[in-house]
């Protein structure tokens, strides 16, 4: 299930044995790529960013990253949730000394910086609660998953 609101789309894609904050990111990427949200740019211009400025959040009892991109890799603005089968090491937002094992990765391709603070703060929100970050990590289905990105974190209703 995916949704396009306000002329940006979402989705959420569960990912299996992926291995590095780079796999995970370009899986991420790909799956924008294809759908025409983003240019051939984007995935390796989005792992070099989040090599410089690290986006992992120390969320408990699992780690969040929210990786992005310069708007000018951004065709069509999307906003992606994965959810992976392990724990994958990123650096710490404003810390890269610090180490986070990340489960929950929201990859942001969206135009203006007005933009990206928004949705950054609406997951940080929600994270700052461990049963929150709980919840959705351990969600039993992509559309439940679906469900608690829209409502409870985007505040959107679908």
């Amino acid at each position: 299930m995916n949704k396009e609101i306000d002329t940006v789309f979402y989705d959420v894609v569960m990912m299996k044995n992926i291995k590095t904050k780079e796999e995970a990111i370009s899986y991420l990427a790909k799956h924008l790529q294809k759908q025409g949200y983003v240019n051939e740019n984007y995935e390796l211009a989005t792992i070099k960013r989040e090599n410089i400025y690290p986006t992992a959040l120390p969320t408990k009892p699992i780690g969040v990253a929210v990786p992005h991109s310069e708007t000018e890799n951004v065709i069509k603005q999307a906003v992606v949730l994965g959810i992976t089968d392990n724990l994958i090491e990123f650096s710490e937002m404003g810390n890269d000394e610090s180490k986070v094992n990340v489960g929950i990765i929201f990859l942001l391709a969206l135009k203006g910086e007005n933009n990206h603070l928004n949705y950054l703060r609406n997951i940080v929100n929600y994270c700052k609660v461990d049963d929150n970050v709980s919840r959705l990590y351990n969600a039993e289905s992509k559309d439940v998953a679906q469900k608690i990105f829209m409502n409870e974190i985007l505040n959107i209703e679908n």
